[in-house]
Parts: structure tokens; C-alpha cells; sequence
């Protein structure tokens, strides 16, 4: 345990790619190791460049990631098959360069990519090897870039694609290329597709059971002489193919060119007679260009006289311009005096307005006064003419009460008479009204309210159970419809408005961003043998079964609108972004209980559909199980403060749809009161559809006998009614003729008992009202009176005033005259300002316009006059100037013409070249049939000299390939004899066969007993045969490391112990490489020692 603990650093790591939950089981996954790395260093030597340090792997074959660090001498890698040590060397092989096919693990680099996990499909794969590189002198590979560490990675994608990444010591992407990859193996001497060097399985057991021509292939290819000998082979058909075309053909251009050399010589000669038609044709050519020079001149000065006109122009109307810009500056300083003036007389007006304005104001405050007492007496006066009429209307009621008194008086005897005979008969008809009364009364009451208040109760009753028997029948109903229709449509299953909603969205798709994605309960699967948790499933996802999912807020107000259009008012809707995959690393119970949460049990293809029941019902905390008892014991841990949930699990539910929760420390029990069958995610309804059925049934029943009692019910109480309305009526009819009679009697008797009515001639009151009257009317009188004074006398202030305002108004509008003056003298002084503007930016625009115009002949005639600079130049180059008179251009062309057709004629018979282009021909076809006798010359010598030399090193490579034999012949037998046996290597060159012999080191054997064939040997004897070929063929090779895969498949025990102790023996004697050993089997034979590192994988998980 204490090794184990000391060398956990060296040992592989795995790194788990799912959550914290899974550390205590990551912790477990720890190597025993036999190790000693942190003993002190074995040797001073120093290892080989290019040995591996450390391999690392992720998502490859059945590694998810993997860090294997190795020892610079020899390492044993060993676990049970399955766990992935065969990986560890096909990472090697693959990282360095090697091919899928190489591996023996697949046709195609993706098939490497890890599968076995059918929830998450890796889309790459990643392997990564660490190289040393720490050295001197040219043994390291690149040292300034790379540095003491090479790594080499190789990303290997789903889709079949691969790249290589070359880092450095810190990382750093140095390079992706495959040459540089070459470049390195090359330089460090790394031969991966050496058996010898890379011994996996296959090659292992091919080894085993090959042939001798198998075992000669072997041989070569470990030792790097089939390479040598498939360069030679590739070199020498290229030799070949050199002599029987290549020269052949080149043979053949050097006659072709030594013809043509020939034929150009003879036609020179012959086109030396018509060389004095070129002289001519010359000298017409000298005139042509002295013509152009000419015509140019002319055109030249042409140009510069326009130019200097046009320069004139410019000037004569820049003087008119200043003209004009003299009396516009002049009309500019007389519009400004104007402009002046008219500020001035408008701050006095502005000055006369201000002192009106307070002149109003004082005036306006003077006479506020005398406006509120004009105001007072005009109220006087309608109170005085109020009074009047009111006194007239006093006298008209006073005279009125006279003549009623009058009238009242004469009136009163007779009534007194019939008013006495009236009360007589009112007493005798109230007598018979007590009588009747008090006989009514008299009779027994019926007690109609406490019966019917009974009655009314009961009928509530049963009209409210009756409602709720029809709403239950019309519910049921509609569930056996729907349960029915699902099986054409499984939507109604959501509701009779969902598929109406499902064509809406199928109308309007194109109007979605995304297209919407529900019910989701359509996108939800329960296998068949979870069909009875579908009620307690349905219980847990509730309303999100019937939701829809967008994804954005965009899409949800448009399918808002939809849901209303097809009143589907309970749908909701959820809102989540579009996703390609399936959340990963979920956190699911540990264990067992992982079994039973819903995320296992429930079927989701769907990646948007899943990650909406993660988020919103959380299925990967609530878990169900068949019986409650076993539910506690697997999900609940009871400690001193009470019971817990393990971790990852939020509820627990039954089959029933009953569930049990965790709350402060105690456990609670709910019972399932709303779901009683599964409607959504069940495939058999017949249980349900006989129970909804046989209820529908009993409900009908029920309804027609409570509709029974109703009927029963009112009629009674309308019975019941009509008896107590009938006696209450009788009553009520009694006592309003009783009251009436009361009152007459009472009204008659009080009118018999009154006197005479004095009130009705009284005038107090309207005498009292007049004399009121009176007084006010006088006082108002005198208050007219003293305001009328007042307002008589006046205000002499608002007069003078007055007298104010109208002198500042008489100045107003003079200044306002004397303004308007100004006004229009300052306008026609703008008049002319502006005409004087214009006539000055006509001449500035005309100005402008010559001068641009000026300034573009200049620059034509610059222009011209450099070209006939140029041209003066250019002909002057081909010869002196002609002072001769001279003609058009167009006539010395017509010369040229008709010379140059005359000497096309003579050059037809030349191939249209004239003699110096002839001359010129001779030359180059001379050169080249030179130039390429040359080359022919020094390619064939090349050619036999490579053919010579590639004879010479055939030669060099069958001798160092019979010393390579003879050394690994003896090689074979200096290991075959530590096991007490003699072997010998025969090799057949010529034919190209190796046979190994094996005889037991024993004084009695002969050669009688010598086996030649490896099959006679037992599966020990032929597996250390194999180890002491390959130790014996290494022996021969410079790769800086060596692998060796289950080279003790067939060995016993005793074998197994004595070839590691060769194996090890040897790598010891070569201190500075290399060595790694896979094995399957056990290694506790080994001896713990510095120079040995021994890593143990973990077995495969399903074990």
C-alpha cells in the first residue's frame, strides 16, 4: 500500500469527462505501480532523443482520456484484455503517422473514435505523444524551435478527417504539416512501421504461425533492408526508363536541330540579293518620322496662339470685374447708413409704444374706481325696481284674503250638518271591520315558513347534484369520445382544439424563425414494459405534456395568436434556444437509483424536446419505484437531525401517482387526488374506457332520479305557496279596509270638532313683509343718490391722461412715416447692390471661365510642346534631321506600303525574314543544336554514372544484408543458449526464405533432433523463440525505442519468468533506449528495480 501511495504520480491517470458525483469513483481508478522513479538516477548516460515520455488519449478506441507516463528505460504495461492496453499502442502508431490499417484496429481512422457510450457520440478523437529532445550537438531535432520536449498530437474527426499538430515544450503549435512530422522521425531515427521497432498483436501472432518467406519479409523489414532494397528497385526502373526513352527521344531532337541549323544557312545565302530594297525602305522611313516631327510643330503653334488669346479675354473681364467690385463695396456702404437709421427710428417707436403701454396701465388702475361704483348703482337701481313690484304684488294677496274670508264665512253652517250625518255612518261600518278582523285572528294559523325554507333547502340540493351529474356525464362523455378518436388522430388525446392548432402552425411555418415543437407530450415515448408507470409519468410532467416550445419571443407572440385564433386558451407555451444534442454530464441519483429516475425510463429523440424536460420538470431528480418500502430504503438516509434524500434526488413516486417528499427534515406523504388515468402516454385505454363507461352508467341513473325529486319537489312547494299567498291575501285585505275606515273617521271627527276659521282673512304677515319692504326701498334710494354725486364729480388725472396718449400716438405716426421713407430709399439701394452683384459674378464667372479655359490650352500646348520634344528625340535617334521639304505623313506610308509589299514578295521565298532576321536565325538554331548536344551528352554520361553506382551499392547491400544475417544469427543463438537451447537462422537469399532451427542444448540429442519447423515447438518454446529473433534482430536497428505487444501469448509460467529476465537483461545492457512491454499476465516475478516501471490498467467497466 505504501508503493502504491508513493507511486501514484507515475502510474496512468484517467480523467472522467461526467460531474463531481463520480469522483469517489474516478478516485478508485489508481494503478499499482513497481516503479522507483523517485530512486536516484540509475546512470549517467543519457537517454536517446525521440524516446516517449508520456502518451495521452481521449475519446480514442475505449479510452475517454488517458495519461500513460513512461520511464526511459523499460516499461511493462499489463492489465486484463479489454482494458485497453493494445489502445495505448495503437495511439503510438497512430500519433507517429501510421495508418488505421497499420493498427490492425480498423479500416478507417473513425471507426478509433470511442463508441460505447450510446448517450454521447464523441464527434473526435485526440491522441498526443511527448518526445524527448533534450541534447547536444545535432542529436535533438529542432532545438530552438521545439525545445527540450516535442509533442505530437493527431485529431482524428467523426467524419473521417485527420490533421497533425506539432507543439513545443510549453504547447505551442509549431507546425501541421506531414513533412515536418517525416522530417522528425527521419532525424530521430523512429521507424514505426518497423515490426521490430512496433510489434503489435496481429504482427506478433503472424510472426508465430508465418512461413519462411514470411519470416524472410520479416527479417527484412525489421532490419530496414526491405526499404533499402524498394529504394534500389524504384531507382533502377527509373534508370532504366532514362536510357529506353528519354534518350531515344533526345537522339532524336539533336538530328532535328542539326537539320534546321543547316537549312537556315542556306537560305541566308540565297537572301543576300534584295538587301537594296531595305536601304530604300529605310531612307522613306527616316523621312516618315521627320513628317510626324514636322506636323507636330505646326499643330504646336496653333495651340499657343488660341492659348494667348484666351489669356487676354481673361484679363479684359477681370477689369471690369474690380469695376463692378468698387460699386457694389460703394452701394454697401450707403445700404449700411440706411440700415442704421431705420434701427434708430424703430427704437423709437419701440420707445413711444413702451410709454403708451404705462400711460394705459395708470389710466386702466384711475378708473377701476369709479367703474366699481357705476357697477353699484346700476344694482341699486334693480333692487329699487324689485322693492316696486314686490309692494304691488303685497296688495293684489291682501285684497284676495278679503274676498276668501267673505266666501268662508257664508259656507260654514251647512257643512257642519252633513258633516255629522258622514260621521255617524263611518262609526258604524269600522264597528262591523274590528268584528271581521278579530274573527280571523281568532282562527288557528298555519306555520307555512319553516316547511317551505326546508323544502326550498332540499330542492337546492338536488338541482345542484343534478348540475354536477350532467357536467360529470358531459365530461365522461367527452373523454370515451376522445379516447376513441385517438387512435386516428392521437392529438385529441391533448385536447379537441389541438389539431385545429397543429394546422394553423403548419399554414403559417414560414412566418417562425423556427419551427414550433409540440405537444411535446407527441415527442415522449414509455417502452412497453414501463406502460404501467404511465399515469404516475404523466402525474410528474402535469401541463408541460400539452406545451409547445419555441425559440424566441417572437415566435411566441405569433403562436399566442394562433392559440386564440383556435381557442386553445390552456396550451402554454414554452420559450428555449435550438439545440443539436442532449445536455450532457446530467446529475442523476448514484447507483441503483440512477435506474428509476424518469430521464432513464422516458424515450426522448428529440435534443429540444429533452432539454425542456430537464429544465422545466427536472426528470433527472424525480425517480419512481413499484413499491414504497423499497422506495425509502433505496432513496432515503435517516440520521440524527432527521431524513434525507441521497443527493440527486428531489421526489420519489409510486405507480399510483402518490408521492413522498423530504421537508425539514421530515418525510411527507401526498397522495395523488387529481390524475386517474394515464391520457397522453399510454397505448392500452381499455381498463379506463370500461371504468369511465360503467360510471356513465350509474351517473345516468342517478340523474333521472334526482330529476324525479325535483319534479316531486316544486309541485309540493308551489302547493304550499298558493295556501299561505290565499291566507295572507285574506288578511292583508281586512286590515287595508280597517285602515281606511280609521281614517275617514279620524279626518271627519277633527273637521266636526273645529270652529270657525279665523286664519283665513289674516293679513298680518303680508303687512309685516310691506313695511320690510319700505325700509329697504328708502335705504337704496339714498345710496343711489350719494353714488350719483360721486360719479358726477369725475377724475381730471384720467383726462390729462388722455391728453398724453394722443400727443405719443401723433408722434407715432410720423416717426412711422419719415420709417417708411427709409424703408423704401434703403430698398432701392439694395436693388442696385444686388444688380451690381450680379454684373460682378457674370464677370467672375467669366473670368473664371477663360481663365480654365487658358489654363487647359496651356496645358495642351505644354503638353503638344513635349511631344514634339519626344518626337524630335525619337527621330533624331534614328537619324539626323531632314531639312528637305517634306511631304504629308500619308505619303511616305503609301512608299512604305508599296516597298515593304514589294519586298514581302522577295521574302516569300524566305519564309517572310528579311537578311538580318535571317542572319539572327542562323545564330539561334546554331546555339541551340549546340546547347542541346551538350546536354545530351552530359545526361547520358549522368545516366551510366547512376547506373554504375546503383550496381555498386546492390553490391555494398547484399554484404551488409549477410552481415546483418550473420549477426542476428548469432544474436538468435546467444539467446536461444540462456535457455539451454541452440538456434540457428538459415537463410535462403536467393530465394528469399528463412528457416530457424531449435534443438535442445543436451548432450544425448543429435540431429535427429533438431526442429525445423516452429509448429513442433509447444506454445512457450515458440513465443521465447520469437522474443530472442526480435531481441536479436533490435540488436541491428537505431529506432530510440522498441514495443513489444503480448510477445508471451502462449508461455508458461516458467518461460514467461525466464524471457523477462531476458527481456530485461537486455534492455538494461542498453541503457540509453528505450522499451516498451504490453502483457496480459502477471508480472510479480519482476524484482522492483530503478531502471523498471510497471503500470497496471484498471479492468473493463462492465465487469
Amino acid at each position: 500500500m505504501k508503493a502504491r501511495k508513493r507511486h501514484d504520480e507515475d502510474s496512468p491517470t484517467y480523467v472522467d469527462r461526467s460531474d463531481a458525483s463520480d469522483a469517489d469513483e474516478d478516485a478508485s481508478i489508481v494503478y499499482e505501480s513497481q516503479s522507483s522513479q523517485s530512486q536516484p538516477s540509475f546512470s549517467t548516460r543519457k537517454s536517446e532523443m525521440g524516446i516517449v515520455e508520456e502518451i495521452y488519449c481521449e475519446n480514442f478506441m475505449c479510452h475517454r482520456k488517458m495519461v500513460v507516463k513512461l520511464g526511459r528505460n523499460i516499461n511493462f504495461i499489463t492489465g486484463e484484455n479489454g482494458s485497453g492496453k493494445s489502445a495505448i499502442i495503437a495511439a503510438l502508431q497512430i500519433c507517429l503517422g501510421a495508418s488505421a490499417r497499420t493498427t490492425h484496429r480498423g479500416k478507417s481512422l473513425k471507426n478509433l473514435i470511442r463508441n460505447n457510450d450510446p448517450t454521447e457520440q464523441p464527434k473526435s478523437a485526440l491522441v498526443r505523444i511527448t518526445l524527448f529532445n533534450d541534447g547536444t550537438g545535432t542529436d535533438p531535432f529542432r532545438p530552438e524551435t521545439f525545445g527540450k520536449r516535442i509533442q505530437v498530437e493527431r485529431l482524428i474527426r467523426a467524419e473521417g478527417t485527420a490533421e497533425y499538430r506539432l507543439k513545443d515544450a510549453n504547447g505551442r503549435l509549431v507546425s501541421k504539416l506531414k513533412t515536418d512530422l517525416e522530417a522528425m522521425l527521419d532525424h530521430l531515427n523512429i521507424q514505426i512501421e518497423n515490426p521490430c521497432a512496433v510489434l503489435d498483436q496481429e504482427n506478433a501472432k503472424l510472426f508465430l504461425k508465418g512461413d519462411p518467406a514470411d519470416k524472410y519479409k520479416f527479417f527484412l523489414q525489421s532490419t530496414d533492408l526491405y526499404k533499402m532494397r524498394a529504394t534500389f528497385a524504384k531507382i533502377e526502373d527509373e534508370t532504366r526508363v532514362r536510357q529506353e526513352v528519354t534518350l531515344k527521344h533526345e537522339s532524336r531532337k539533336i538530328e532535328l536541330l542539326e537539320a534546321a541549323y543547316e537549312e537556315a544557312q542556306k537560305m541566308f545565302k540565297n537572301a543576300k540579293s534584295f538587301s537594296h530594297l531595305a536601304e530604300e525602305l529605310t531612307a522613306v522611313k527616316h523621312r516618315l518620322a521627320w513628317s510626324f516631327v514636322h506636323a507636330k510643330e505646326v499643330e504646336c503653334d496653333q495651340m499657343k496662339r488660341v492659348y494667348e488669346e484666351l489669356e487676354a479675354r481673361a484679363d479684359a473681364h477681370r477689369a471690369k470685374m474690380e469695376t463692378h467690385d468698387n460699386f457694389v463695396q460703394k452701394l454697401t456702404g450707403e445700404q449700411r447708413e440706411l440700415n442704421e437709421t431705420l434701427e434708430k427710428e424703430q427704437e423709437s417707436i419701440s420707445a413711444i409704444q413702451k410709454q403708451q403701454q404705462t400711460l394705459k396701465e395708470k389710466q386702466r388702475a384711475l378708473r377701476y374706481p369709479i367703474q366699481t361704483k357705476e357697477a353699484e348703482r346700476k344694482q341699486m337701481q334693480r333692487n329699487i325696481r324689485q322693492y316696486q313690484y314686490r309692494l304691488v304684488e303685497i296688495e293684489k294677496e291682501k285684497q284676495k284674503k278679503r274676498d276668501d274670508y267673505q266666501a268662508y264665512v257664508s259656507s260654514l253652517e251647512s257643512k257642519q250638518a252633513r258633516a255629522a250625518r258622514e260621521l255617524a255612518q263611518l262609526q258604524e261600518q269600522l264597528d262591523q271591520a274590528h268584528e271581521e278582523k278579530n274573527h280571523l285572528e281568532s282562527q288557528e294559523k298555519i306555520n307555512f315558513d319553516a316547511a317551505l325554507d326546508e323544502l326550498n333547502d332540499r330542492l337546492d340540493n338536488c338541482r345542484r347534484q343534478r348540475q354536477e351529474a350532467k357536467s360529470e356525464m358531459d365530461r365522461i362523455q367527452s373523454r370515451i369520445q376522445a379516447i376513441r378518436s385517438q387512435s386516428a388522430d392521437r392529438l385529441l388525446a391533448f385536447g379537441n382544439k389541438i389539431p385545429h392548432l397543429n394546422q394553423l402552425i403548419q399554414q403559417n411555418l414560414d412566418r417562425f424563425d423556427d419551427p414550433p415543437i409540440g405537444p411535446l407530450g407527441m415527442y415522449i415515448q414509455l417502452p412497453e414494459r414501463f406502460q404501467h408507470l404511465a399515469l404516475t409519468t404523466e402525474v410528474i410532467l402535469k401541463n408541460v405534456l400539452n406545451s409547445y416550445l419555441v425559440s424566441n419571443g417572437r415566435d411566441k407572440a405569433l403562436l399566442d395568436k394562433l392559440k386564440t385564433k383556435a381557442q386553445c386558451y390552456n396550451t402554454s407555451i414554452l420559450i428555449a434556444p435550438r439545440s443539436r444534442s442532449k445536455y450532457s454530464g446530467l446529475h442523476t441519483p448514484s447507483g441503483s437509483v440512477a435506474d428509476h429516475a424518469l430521464v432513464s425510463i422516458l424515450n426522448v429523440e428529440d435534443p429540444n424536446v429533452f432539454n425542456a424536460l430537464i429544465d422545466v420538470s427536472k426528470i433527472e431528480t424525480k425517480v419512481i419505484f413499484e413499491e414504497r418500502h423499497a422506495a425509502e430504503d433505496a432513496t432515503l438516509i435517516r440520521s440524527s437531525d432527521g431524513v434525507h434524500f441521497q443527493r440527486n434526488v428531489s421526489e420519489v413516486y409510486l405507480p399510483n401517482g402518490d408521492k413522498f417528499i423530504v421537508r425539514g427534515g421530515n418525510l411527507a406523504y401526498i397522495v395523488n387526488k387529481t390524475i386517474r388515468h394515464a391520457r397522453v402516454l399510454s397505448t392500452d385505454h381499455t381498463a379506463e374506457l370500461r371504468h369511465l363507461e360503467g360510471r356513465l352508467e350509474r351517473l345516468q341513473n342517478d340523474y333521472e332520479t334526482l330529476k324525479r325529486d325535483e319534479g316531486k319537489m316544486i309541485q309540493e312547494g308551489n302547493e304550499m305557496n298558493r295556501k299561505q299567498k290565499a291566507q295572507e291575501e285574506a288578511i292583508k285585505e281586512v286590515n287595508r279596509r280597517l285602515h281606511k275606515l280609521e281614517s275617514d273617521f279620524t279626518r271627519m271627527k277633527n273637521r266636526q270638532d273645529l270652529s270657525m276659521d279665523t286664519s283665513i282673512g289674516d293679513t298680518t304677515m303680508l303687512d309685516e313683509e310691506k313695511q320690510e319692504i319700505e325700509h329697504d326701498l328708502k335705504q337704496c334710494q339714498q345710496k343711489l343718490l350719494e353714488l350719483e354725486e360721486q360719479l358726477a364729480e369725475g377724475n381730471p388725472e384720467i383726462e390729462q391722461i388722455d391728453d398724453q396718449i394722443r400727443t405719443l400716438r401723433q408722434d407715432e405716426v410720423r416717426i412711422q412715416a419719415r420709417l417708411e421713407e427709409l424703408r423704401q430709399e434703403t430698398m432701392a439701394v439694395y436693388q442696385q447692390l444686388a444688380e451690381a452683384k450680379a454684373k460682378k459674378l457674370k464677370s467672375s464667372q467669366n473670368v473664371d471661365r477663360y481663365q480654365h479655359e487658358a489654363n487647359d490650352k496651356k496645358q495642351d500646348y505644354l503638353e503638344m510642346a513635349r511631344q514634339v520634344q519626344e518626337s524630335v528625340r525619337k527621330a533624331s535617334t534614328i537619324c539626323p534631321r531632314v531639312d528637305e521639304d517634306l511631304k504629308p505623313p500619308a505619303v511616305y506610308n503609301n512608299q512604305i506600303k508599296d516597298l515593304t509589299h514589294r519586298m514581302n514578295v522577295e521574302k516569300a521565298k524566305f519564309d517572310h525574314m528579311d537578311l538580318d532576321e535571317l542572319e539572327l536565325d542562323v545564330e539561334e538554331k546554331g546555339k541551340k543544336y549546340e546547347h542541346k548536344a551538350a546536354q545530351f551528352e552530359k545526361f547520358s554520361r549522368n545516366v551510366d554514372r547512376i547506373a554504375a553506382m546503383l550496381s555498386e551499392r546492390k553490391m555494398k547491400w547484399e554484404a551488409l544484408r549477410k552481415e546483418i544475417a550473420h549477426r542476428t544469427s548469432m544474436g538468435f543463438n546467444k539467446y536461444m543458449i540462456k535457455r539451454n537451447f541452440a538456434g540457428r537462422l538459415k537463410f535462403d537469399h536467393t530465394n528469399q526464405r528463412l528457416d530457424i532451427s531449435v534443438v535442445a542444448n543436451d548432450a544425448h540429442k543429435t540431429k535427429l533432433s533438431i526442429v525445423n519447423d516452429m509448429k513442433q515447438l509447444s506454445g512457450g518454446e515458440r513465443s521465447y523463440t520469437q522474443v530472442a529473433l526480435l531481441m536479436a534482430l533490435g540488436e541491428c536497428i537505431e529506432c530510440p525505442f522498441r514495443v513489444m505487444d503480448e510477445f508471451d501469448v502462449f508461455m508458461d509460467s516458467i518461460n514467461r519468468t525466464q524471457t523477462l529476465k531476458l527481456l530485461i537483461d537486455t534492455a538494461k545492457e542498453e541503457a540509453t533506449k528505450q522499451f516498451i512491454f504490453v502483457t496480459p499476465n502477471d508480472l510479480s516475478s519482476i524484482k522492483e528495480d530503478a531502471m523498471v516501471k510497471i503500470q497496471k490498467l484498471l479492468p473493463p467497466r462492465d465487469r
